[in-house]
């Protein structure tokens, strides 16, 4: 028996052809060859293409990695189950990301846990009298920092970072320096005329003054209120440092002589009165990340030599 297919046509439509004409396909064509219907959609350009050669192509004409924006905008009216999903996966991602970051922070840099190469330079600087305290791992100056204890002669080698205020706040750090040198002997290569022209430029004041024309000032740590001591030329560091705390390593701002109005001096007994030294290890850092940062960010340069800002240290950025 002959089977006669039925044609269903529209109305409107006066042949089948007319009838294919009017309804394309449901997917519709592919907009790379425009010729077969596509069949794939590029994540992230959202480009249908039939095939993979197709797929290349449009990737190298529109530079396209093919690798779905996770964080685009999808209109309401648009978003699917699938993109809930995604959605959901993307912040379990994120969560498990910073679950393994904070463990792995914690265990690296926990406050509470000192290296033992630290600790045994904190016990050197005790048994010298002074207090010295150390900085979480992220901060610059703990970063920077090269004191170091010499096991062989049992010194401290420690590192020093110079403020010469009246040379528009420049900063200059000597390495491991001996603590049994004196501060005049450690300043004097800076009182001497430079190979560098710049630098040479903005020491002329200090090397015209000489050791004797200067002042030397301690930054007191943790002390209210912005205050210093100031240091004897002809005095060891081991010396000079006894009875101050010092976090990480000391800072000396280094000035004219009768250009320290603007700094508040102490005496070292004055400190000596104010910190706590039953306080543990922890307590100290966090009063320390309360204020450093900001306080280590106020510096200002010089407007002439006869005006010093109130505070010039400066924690160095990365």
């Amino acid at each position: 028996m002959e089977v006669v297919e039925a044609l269903t046509v529209q109305p409107g439509c006066s042949s089948q052809e007319d009838f294919k004409e009017e309804n394309p396909t449901r997917l519709g064509k592919c907009e790379v060859c425009a010729f077969k219907d596509f069949k794939y959609t590029c994540p992230k350009c959202e480009v249908k293409t039939c095939s993979l050669q197709c797929n290349k192509i449009h990737k190298l004409e529109l530079e396209c990695d093919g690798n779905r924006d996770k964080t685009k905008y999808i209109p309401l009216k648009r978003f699917t189950n699938m993109d809930f999903e995604s959605d959901f996966k993307l912040l379990e991602n994120v969560s498990e990301g910073l679950s393994r970051i904070k463990k792995k922070f914690e265990k690296r840099y926990n406050s509470h846990v000192i290296p033992q190469h630290l600790l045994k330079l904190r016990d050197a600087a005790e048994l010298r009298k002074t207090t010295l305290k150390f900085l979480p791992f992220k901060f610059v100056r703990h970063k920077t920092n090269t004191t170091i204890l010499d096991f062989k002669t049992g010194t401290i080698l420690w590192h020093i970072q110079w403020v010469f205020v009246n040379a528009e706040n420049l900063h200059l750090s000597d390495s491991r320096v001996p603590e049994n040198e004196k501060w005049s002997t450690v300043l004097s290569k800076y009182l001497i005329e430079q190979e560098n022209p710049v630098l040479q430029e903005k020491l002329q004041y200090y090397q015209s003054a000489g050791t004797s024309g200067l002042t030397l000032l301690l930054k007191a740590e943790q002390q209210p209120g912005k205050k210093f001591y100031e240091l004897d030329h002809s005095l060891s560091i081991k010396k000079s440092l006894s009875k101050k705390l010092i976090i990480e390593y000391p800072i000396i701002h280094v000035l004219l002589e009768g250009h320290s109005f603007g700094y508040n001096v102490i005496d070292s007994d004055e400190e000596m009165d104010t910190i706590e030294y039953t306080e543990t290890g922890n307590q100290v850092i966090q009063k320390i990340l309360v204020k450093a940062e900001s306080d280590e960010n106020l510096y200002e340069s010089l407007k002439n030599l006869l005006f010093i800002s109130e505070y010039s240290d400066e924690e160095c950025k990365e």
